[in-house]
């Protein structure tokens, strides 16, 4: 599962402490601290959430939805391997 994936999914279900620990170097390298980076992951979902309908979301809404498909399977997927061991 790409990161971007992982981070959307995290965000998506506002699993904030994760995705603090996830965009640590982003924050770094920004210059701003891993909460507001993450906050605005949130905050980020949330809009194109709200704004789906709109033309200029609509790309962003598939995309996004995409995302957190790709990390649901992953996330499925890795949990029958645990359950069957």
């Amino acid at each position: 599962m790409g990161k971007m994936s992982w981070i959307a999914y995290l965000a998506e279900n506002e699993k904030r402490e994760e995705l603090m620990e996830e965009v640590g170097e982003i924050a770094s390298a920004s210059g701003r601290t891993a909460a507001e980076i993450a906050d605005g992951f949130i905050e980020a979902v949330k809009t194109i959430e709200k704004n789906k309908e709109k033309p200029a979301y609509k790309k962003l809404s598939k995309i996004q939805k995409d995302m957190i498909k790709d990390a649901t399977n992953k996330i499925n997927g890795a949990s029958v391997g645990i359950r069957n061991e």
